[in-house]
């Protein structure tokens, strides 16, 4: 079979093709994150199904397992809060059996396409596992993101609006403009005059010809039935809002299908910073150890400096164990000064105490930081965590400081009790399983609104377990690969060839969209 390899002329002259223009991104990619390349040669080559099962295959962690009911009962009193007991009792069923969860997603609506086909893929073994306490994904999603961050759009929805072709994608939203780089962790709730306002801007974008009126009409359905119901309405913060409207609008991207386990979305610096109020701050455990004692503070220093998802004290990038909060809700690094976190400009200052760490965490003045998420969910609790095409390099550099921190301080048995933890766990990031169908007979990666959206194309659960078992992990990424360089690279950084290759472009050259478009769009 030929497929279309086209060609793509740079500023300079010379031409790239699209499958010569695939392997640069690779491997700009993998330099960044050469844990992800290395996966991609491990397993590349595996069906996008067998690949998933092993998800559901969760190593023990003998050293680590008698801590975890800590972390379970701290998962079921937020579930039992957000949604209710039932669905509670159900997760802390499942993670007492199998300590997995998802640490992929950013905290808002499911809807962008890294994260929708991630839970999308992490669902695909549920059904052929025959255990009965596999009823919930669980996502510990990051709430540190921006409501204006273009990989979740948390701020409203995101959709195509079937005009031009349908390649127009629709920003629609609900928080004011002035709060949009607010982080989610610390956003008020939207209230119902945010969804008028929401209403009226997606009349206009019909009358503008962005939107068809059709979709329009579906997307004023969504945002009444789902995004105004009465208990989302009256949650306390847009991070509870974000858990009840995932749980409800999550069956309805797969035509209600009875057969579709849960989507519990639980932010994970809510997680962590019960657990630190709750274990941490007040006993001398590890992490205790690691933020007060000064001994452990400067290995902390020394072997997490550096590290993605951490610090750099050269660069002043990152955060140390916290970022800060300010009056309007954006997030602000804090470094170590004389024994206290502190912002650059001084404004905020921490002592470096439990009772300020304490007070500050209450009063969500502070919020703790990704290593920090990292290193007590995974590698101090030991729960195997699925990631993103960052955390899978990110979470392995970080185990490995672990390990050596650890070994340093004298705690040999429990530097060897991270053996076990499993860190380069891809969890569907980056891969693309749904799909909508354009004008011109093509298709584009489909939003979680678009599922909903959909008349042509097949969206059942069904449809993506045998789609699953027809395509490779390594054909699957493919589509995602520009805008993963674009995450990877600054707009100084990167080659505007690059970035600028469509996911069209890289289904036709590769087949992938030809092989996609025999099961994806309905009879």
């Amino acid at each position: 079979m030929v497929f279309s390899d086209a060609s793509i002329r740079r500023a300079d002259g010379t031409e790239w093709t699209v499958r010569g223009t695939l392997e640069a991104l690779k491997t700009a990619i993998w330099r960044r994150r050469p844990v992800l390349g290395s996966i991609m040669e491990k397993h590349g080559g595996k069906n996008l199904f067998t690949y998933s099962r092993d998800f559901l295959d969760v190593n023990p962690s003998p050293g680590l397992d008698e801590r975890k009911p800590e972390l379970i009962s701290i998962v079921r009193e937020l579930v039992a809060e957000r949604l209710d007991e039932n669905v509670a009792d159900s997760v802390a069923r499942q993670l007492e059996k199998r300590p997995l969860v998802s640490t992929t997603d950013h905290h808002g609506p499911i809807q962008h396409p890294f994260f929708l086909n991630a839970n999308i893929i992490s669902a695909l073994p549920y059904k052929e596992a025959r255990d009965e306490t596999l009823q919930n994904l669980v996502v510990f999603s990051f709430s540190s993101t921006s409501l204006n961050n273009a990989s979740t759009f948390a701020r409203g929805l995101l959709f195509h609006g079937g005009m031009n072709g349908s390649r127009n994608l629709i920003k629609l939203p609900i928080f004011l403009d002035r709060e949009k780089m607010s982080v989610v962790y610390a956003t008020r709730p939207f209230t119902s005059e945010d969804l008028d306002r929401a209403h009226a801007e997606l009349d206009k974008k019909v009358q503008t010809n962005q939107v068809t009126a059709k979709r329009a009409y579906k997307v004023h359905a969504i945002l009444q039935t789902h995004f105004g119901a009465e208990n989302v309405l009256q949650a306390d913060d847009a991070n509870q809002q974000f858990t009840k409207i995932n749980y409800m609008l999550w069956p309805t991207l797969f035509r209600n299908a009875q057969d579709v386990p849960n989507l519990i979305y639980v932010d994970i610096e809510s997680v962590v910073r019960r657990l630190l109020l709750r274990h941490h701050l007040t006993k001398n455990t590890l992490i205790y150890r690691m933020m007060f004692d000064p001994a452990a503070r400067t290995l902390f220093l020394k072997y997490f400096n550096n590290l993605h998802g951490a610090f750099s004290l050269e660069n002043k990038s990152g955060s140390v164990l916290f970022w800060g909060i300010d009056a309007q809700g954006h997030r602000v690094r804090l470094m170590l000064h004389d024994a206290a976190l502190q912002s650059e400009d001084g404004v905020l200052r921490f002592e470096l105490t439990p009772e300020a760490i304490s007070d500050a965490l209450r009063n969500r003045k502070m919020y703790p930081s990704m290593a920090l998420c990292y290193l007590m969910i995974s590698l101090y609790y030991g729960m195997k965590c699925l990631g993103g095409f960052c955390q899978v390099h990110d979470l392995t550099v970080i185990k490995d400081a672990w390990g050596q921190l650890l070994t340093d301080l004298g705690e040999t048995k429990e530097a060897e009790a991270l053996a076990p933890v499993q860190t380069k766990e891809l969890g569907g990031d980056g891969l693309v399983l749904a799909y909508t169908k354009t004008r011109e007979d093509d298709i584009v990666p489909a939003t979680g609104i678009d599922m909903i959206l959909e008349e042509e194309c097949d969206t059942s659960y069904e449809h993506f377990l045998a789609l699953s078992k027809t395509v490779t992990l390594e054909e699957m990424m493919q589509p995602m690969l520009p805008e993963m360089y674009t995450v990877l690279y600054s707009a100084e950084e990167r080659d505007p060839v690059l970035s600028c290759l469509l996911p069209d472009q890289i289904g036709k050259a590769t087949g992938l969209q030809q092989k996609i478009m025999e099961t994806v769009v309905r009879a």
